[in-house]
């Protein structure tokens, strides 16, 4: 089972709404993958969603590099119930799961431990918690789109030389270009109310530097 204290639950970040949103989504997908008991990349994951949610724009906003980090809301769920962790069937382009995911879990005794679970047994307490973790996302002040727009160009304005340096670019892109896929992520965090540095973070330095 998991760790109490983990990589990815320690920074005690507020969720957004799309936090609670995706999570919603991403929940069921993940137990389907358990009944397939077959590993996807994140990049597939993605896509599956955006395939079965066509008409909700968190999913169709998503980008694989920030998934992980939407996934700590349903780890958040199978902690609390000390359940083994359905997102260790989620792994990279290589196949294999992060350092950083390798340093709290064991994927392999994850993977198996999620098989040996009746997990529609959880369905109520499962909605109890997306209950809940909708109720903390209305604490946060939402924004416009045009003030979200405002921040998020400030910020990227002082932090371009950064992403530059970590950001991998080997079609030599401009910087609005290099930086596109990360732009609707972190509006919409930026729109749920989210600080704009947790919202950088959250879409390009965490993630990529794992």
């Amino acid at each position: 089972m998991q760790k109490e204290v983990n990589n990815f639950l320690n920074k005690n970040r507020k969720p957004t709404q799309t936090d609670y949103v995706l999570a919603k989504a991403y929940y069921p997908l993940l137990i389907d993958i358990v009944e397939n008991q077959q590993e996807v990349t994140f990049q597939q994951f993605v896509e599956n969603a955006k395939s079965k949610y066509t008409k909700i724009k968190e999913v169709q906003n998503a980008i694989p590099v920030s998934t992980g980090r939407r996934l700590e809301y349903i780890r958040i769920f199978t902690i609390t119930e000390k359940l083994p962790d359905l997102s260790a069937w989620i792994v990279g382009k290589n196949g294999a799961n992060s350092k950083a995911y390798l340093a709290d879990f064991n994927p392999v005794l994850e993977r198996e431990n999620t098989t040996k679970i009746d997990w529609s047994s959880y369905d109520e307490k499962w909605q109890q918690y997306l209950e809940k973790l909708n109720k903390e996302t209305l604490i946060l002040k939402k924004r416009t789109r045009k003030e979200a727009l405002e921040l998020m160009s400030k910020r990227a304005k002082l932090l371009e030389e950064k992403i530059k340096a970590l950001v991998p670019n080997p079609k030599k892109l401009k910087y609005f270009e290099l930086i596109e896929p990360f732009r609707e992520p972190i509006l919409q965090d930026l729109m749920d109310g989210k600080d704009v540095e947790e919202s950088f973070d959250d879409a390009i330095f965490d993630v990529v530097t794992e």
